[in-house]
């Protein structure tokens, strides 16, 4: 189709040049014919004006501006063959255009058609693949579809429901517990046979409010105060060897630090040298207690294992400590002892900002396999026994001005080693 086109387009171009201008004359004889070409100067002898053979040329000329206009029957009858030509060559290629865009018009539709019947198969699969497997709940339909939604639909408004059912249930539930809260802890107390028992609050109108009130502050005190007000039990009487200094201390990353993985879960590694610093201020040296934030489920366990000789004598757990501010802290005041003889060690400021003055605190242990600090912190105790102060506070705040008192211990004992050597030295 393009090439009969393009034969057309040509065709046209050379009617239009025939038409507007025919610069070469053509004779029906075979004369004379230069190889040079056709001449461009009109021969003298040809006269335009004489008649010639009529079938084999006929002349005209028009004189004009630009050129000359010669018209050949011959010509002209060439011409009239050729736009017949033409025009059937054009009239074969619009019809074959027409089939061209008939068949793809059928085509399309033949398409169409098709993907209307695989669409129409598709539907049918699906409806019979929903009804086969609708006790599976696997439905794909438009209809199935909307009927969940409309399931969905009702479990929201039923869960709605509940969630509002359930809510007046607890505010109700709520209300009635705190009339029976009040009526049960507002009340007299009785003794067994159901008599009334005086109290503080006899003979007030407000007495219920302040039973409940007092209720509060005990559970309040359940919760934040130590289990008792003695800690300890009275120190040891006459006849018993009872230690003159009392050592209160951490054991979690102090002598103990916590470990946990997928596989154990929680496991409590030994510092070094503790077996050493145990036996340094045991009993009968000092009177060793543990006083940890740990619970007593968690860490009388840890206690006894790492202790099997008993040199420590009390173990106080997560129930004797006070809760204040999100942490739990140490009241030395309820240890049962005088505090001039206590020495506190702690890694955390907080746990003993109640008794500060009492408070020797080291840098916390965290699992550091190479670590020594027990070994001097065991020989600073010793040396504070030896020499028998009345009061250690003064001691423990020394050393606590430093940021390892160990290590500041033993950087002054080398020290004193290294003078009296040489005092030694120079008396020899």
């Amino acid at each position: 189709m393009s090439i009969s086109l393009q034969f057309c387009r040509k065709s046209a171009v050379l009617l239009s040049q025939l038409n507007t201008n025919v610069r070469v004359l053509r004779y029906s004889s075979d004369g004379f014919k230069s190889i040079l070409g056709e001449p461009t100067v009109q021969s003298p002898f040809a006269n335009p004006l004489r008649n010639r053979d009529p079938s084999t040329l006929s002349i005209t000329l028009t004189p004009s501006l630009d050129s000359q206009t010669i018209q050949l029957s011959a010509d002209e009858q060439k011409f009239e063959t050729l736009e017949e030509a033409t025009k059937n060559i054009v009239n074969s290629a619009l019809e074959d255009q027409k089939k061209i865009e008939k068949a793809a018009i059928l085509a399309e539709t033949m398409k169409q058609f098709q993907s209307e019947k695989a669409e129409k198969v598709v539907q049918t699969a699906a409806a019979s693949t929903s009804s086969s497997s609708n006790s599976d709940g696997g439905g794909f339909t438009i209809d199935e579809e909307s009927a969940r939604e409309a399931e969905k639909e009702k479990r929201r408004l039923r869960l709605e429901r509940n969630t509002r059912i359930g809510g007046y249930v607890l505010m109700g539930s709520t209300v009635v517990g705190f009339i029976f809260f009040c009526g049960y802890y507002g009340r007299a107390p009785r003794d067994e046979q159901g008599n009334v028992i005086g109290d503080e609050f006899m003979g007030s109108y407000l007495a219920p409010f302040y039973r409940i009130l007092n209720s509060f502050k005990l559970w309040r005190d359940y919760v934040v105060e130590p289990a008792r007000e003695k800690l300890l039990p009275d120190p040891l009487p006459a006849g018993y060897l009872q230690p003159k200094y009392t050592i209160i201390i951490e054991m979690k990353n102090v002598l103990v630090h916590p470990e946990w993985t997928y596989k154990t879960g929680y496991r409590f590694a030994k510092r070094p040298a503790l077996e050493y610093f145990l036996d340094v201020v045991g009993y009968p040296n000092f009177e060793v207690v543990i006083y940890t934030s740990e619970s007593m489920m968690t860490g009388g366990p840890v206690v006894e294992s790492f202790d099997p000789k008993q040199r420590i004598m009390y173990k106080l757990f997560r129930d004797c400590t006070k809760y204040m501010h999100g942490h739990h802290v140490k009241d030395l005041s309820k240890l049962n002892r005088d505090l001039s003889k206590v020495i506190f060690i702690d890694f955390d400021a907080k746990s003993g900002q109640l008794n500060p003055e009492n408070m020797l605190r080291i840098p916390e242990w965290k699992g550091d396999m190479q670590d020594t600090s027990l070994v001097d912190l065991a020989e600073l105790l010793k040396t504070i026994h030896l020499s028998d102060p009345e009061d250690v506070r003064p001691l423990i705040q020394y050393y606590s001005q430093f940021d390892d008192p160990a290590k500041e211990f033993r950087r002054r004992a080398e020290y004193l080693a290294q003078l009296v050597g040489k005092l030694i030295f120079d008396v020899w």
